[in-house]
């Protein structure tokens, strides 16, 4: 049996690149740890530039997924051509430091039951985090490829996104609401009066403190149960999103001819509507780089011991799902979030020395979930500094008792990133 262990950390080499096409059948085989596991076979093809080179991102994906889905990252694998091996190099987009910082706020206080944070660049799509916590079992599962999370009033971005791009409201409007700002009843959304006691609202300080009402009127009335639908699959709901992750896809239960399925989904008041964390800080990225939605890569370059690039993800473009115009919008509403809202207190004394000029937006999110069973606290946001940009989603679960919030985590980490010298 041929064994080759799993390097801890594998220096990028001088590399060259394939500069012909030609007719390839390749496999790969994983070796980590004294196993060999068996190859995943790729079909005859042209390599060529266009292509990558014949390694694509669904055989990363398939091929390395496995490992990933435990929390192992394999930098070791072999390409097998025309009956000869090529060891090669797996190149991952993390950023260590970034990763050991999210750890170590999970682990305060004995940490969450369950925790999960990822991060992004807004701009590219390069996954910097990807961080799973478990307080009392093995972590041998990654919890941020799991879509079995509530979204909770983290779908508020998507209401909010459409009732702007088309046209319906700004972050300015001012929107009448009756009732409690966490309650969410029929009475108030399906029969609104306007009474002495009628509160109005701008929609970014109603986003801020995420008021139900209010987006449960608006979803209904001002986008409509078609166009929600429309903008949530916009937004990457119910569809396979383009990554080299084994990701689960998002969903929502949204039946656009039930007014109430509308309602509460346009407030992110109902399980049915569930996100999987990278999926969650692609939202936020849409509004850090103006309005569009990524593919969200975790393998840079895969590279044989001859310096060889057999892959390379390349500088993939996302495609627009709001216009730029709405996407600051949606930033001025998560920055209020941060500045006056439902996350205010995570951030007490953060804009000082190195943080003065960093803008951070947010927006929390809360409901009680089944898989796994607990509460569940959603901060999901961005961050920027000059021409430097953090996209993140950072989820606590608790069963009992809250150890640590999800924004302390995003808190941490936005002060590591943007408080090291590139």
């Amino acid at each position: 049996m041929i064994a080759i262990s799993a390097a801890t950390s594998i220096g990028q080499k001088n590399s060259r690149r394939l500069s012909w096409g030609w007719r390839l059948s390749l496999s790969i085989t994983l070796l980590v740890a004294g196993l060999v596991i068996a190859p995943q076979q790729i079909s005859t093809r042209l390599w060529q530039r266009e292509d990558v080179w014949g390694v694509d991102q669904a055989l990363v994906r398939e091929t390395l997924a496995p490992a990933i889905q435990a929390n192992r990252y394999l930098q070791r694998i072999v390409i097998h051509h025309e009956g000869k091996q090529f060891p090669a190099t797996v190149h991952y987009t993390l950023d260590p430091g970034l990763q050991d910082v999210a750890k170590a706020a999970f682990e305060q206080q004995g940490g969450p039951d369950y925790g999960v944070f990822a991060a992004l660049d807004p701009d590219s799509g390069r996954i910097l985090a990807l961080v799973s916590h478990r307080r009392e079992a093995d972590n041998d599962q990654n919890l941020a490829l799991r879509a079995s999370y509530p979204a909770a009033s983290v779908f508020k971005i998507v209401t909010a996104a459409a009732a702007v791009d088309l046209g319906q409201a700004s972050a300015a409007t001012e929107l009448p609401f009756n009732g409690k700002t966490t309650s969410l009843y029929r009475k108030n959304v399906l029969h609104h009066r306007d009474t002495k006691w009628t509160r109005r609202l701008p929609l970014k300080t109603a986003f801020a403190k995420s008021v139900n009402t209010v987006f449960g009127r608006l979803g209904l009335y001002s986008v409509g149960g078609t166009a929600l639908a429309d903008y949530a699959s916009r937004f990457g709901f119910g569809q396979a999103l383009d990554t080299d992750l084994a990701l689960e896809p998002s969903v929502t239960g949204l039946d656009p001819a039930d007014d109430w399925s509308v309602v509460e989904t346009a407030a992110g008041y109902t399980r049915t509507t569930t996100l999987s964390p990278v999926h969650g800080a692609l939202l936020a990225a849409s509004a850090a780089n103006g309005g569009h939605l990524l593919p969200a890569t975790l393998v840079d370059t895969i590279v044989d011991d001859n310096g060889l690039i057999i892959y390379d993800r390349g500088n993939l473009g996302g495609h627009a799902i709001i216009s730029p115009h709405t996407a600051a919008e949606i930033r001025t509403m998560l920055r209020e979030t941060v500045q006056v809202g439902s996350a205010r207190s995570s951030f007490t004394g953060f804009f000082r020395g190195a943080m003065a000029q960093v803008e951070v937006g947010g927006k929390t999110g809360s409901l009680s979930g089944l898989d796994p069973q607990g509460r569940y606290d959603w901060f999901v946001g961005y961050a920027t500094a000059g021409p430097k940009k953090l996209a993140f989603a950072a989820l606590c679960i608790n069963r009992d008792f809250w150890y640590v919030k999800s924004a302390f985590v995003a808190r941490k980490a936005i002060e590591h990133y943007f408080g090291t010298v590139d």
